[in-house]
């Protein structure tokens, strides 16, 4: 498939020409009706990768392992996760959410524990609930979310999301709160609030080749509603700096603005 974008002026950002097979779905959440569904993975399951930093901030919070913004802080250690500079130093919860940073993901469900992070994804049924590959500490090996056991399809993210700001989780008001927060992306247009995660991983095709996997995965709200959506590309190479102005750019296609309950 070939998308050709757009210049979208209401939004102020441009996108380019950009290859993959792509799969969204948006849904109205108080009708519980589906507003716009494309691709042909949007049930295919595969691995949340950083956008499982939603479920491991919940269930944090939840826990008391994450406290508030800035508690608890955790150091950089020689031999951890690296990819990035900005990973190369101290941590909040609030830097870990901004940054994506792997490292601090994998401390916090070390610090979780393998059965209370198993009992979580039963109750909040995500996706095939598979943590067989374990625990891994800060370095080279990828966990269980990460390209491994752990996968999730894109309705069934929408699905976890809208559970989620339902309150339907079964969670602390404080760790829906908190994550909500760190999930605060940009207001787009007329009092609507974006949020989100994002996440990079790869899959294997039916060739055999690594195929690369791109999610955004969030909602859009104002005062009285909010709408799920999840988004994700799947190519052999992909821009990652694209899927924020793209699902933009589908939200405002899409129109959602003019439903109404």
């Amino acid at each position: 498939m070939r998308i050709y974008f757009v210049l979208l002026t209401f939004l102020g950002f441009s996108c380019q020409q950009l290859p993959g097979e792509e799969n969204f779905i948006l849904i109205n959440s108080s009708k519980n009706e589906i507003i716009r569904e494309f691709g042909s993975n949007i049930e295919e399951r595969v691995t949340p990768a950083s956008s499982f930093k939603i479920v491991l901030s919940l269930m944090g919070y939840d826990a008391g392992v994450l406290q508030d913004e800035q508690t608890p802080t955790w150091e950089f250690q020689e031999g951890y996760d690296d990819f990035l500079e900005s990973w190369k130093q101290s941590q909040t919860p609030e830097t870990w959410m901004n940054r994506s940073c792997l490292w601090f993901s994998k401390n916090l469900a070390l610090q979780l524990g393998l059965e209370t992070i198993e009992q979580y994804l039963s109750s909040f049924k995500y996706g095939n609930q598979d943590f067989s590959t374990g625990m891994v500490p800060p370095g080279s090996t990828n966990p269980a979310w990460v390209s491994s056991s752990l996968k999730i399809s894109p309705k069934e993210q929408v699905k976890f999301i809208q559970k989620m700001i339902q309150n339907k989780l079964h969670i602390s008001s404080k760790a829906l709160q908190m994550t909500k927060n760190h999930l605060f992306k940009e207001e787009i247009s007329h009092g609507w609030k974006l949020f989100g995660k994002t996440g990079l991983g790869s899959t294997v095709d039916e060739t055999g080749k690594k195929l690369k996997v791109r999610w955004f995965v969030g909602w859009v709200e104002n005062d009285q509603n909010f709408f799920p959506f999840a988004y994700l590309l799947q190519e052999y190479e992909i821009d990652i700096l694209q899927a924020i102005p793209r699902v933009k750019q589908l939200l405002e296609e899409s129109k959602f603005m003019e439903f109404k309950n």
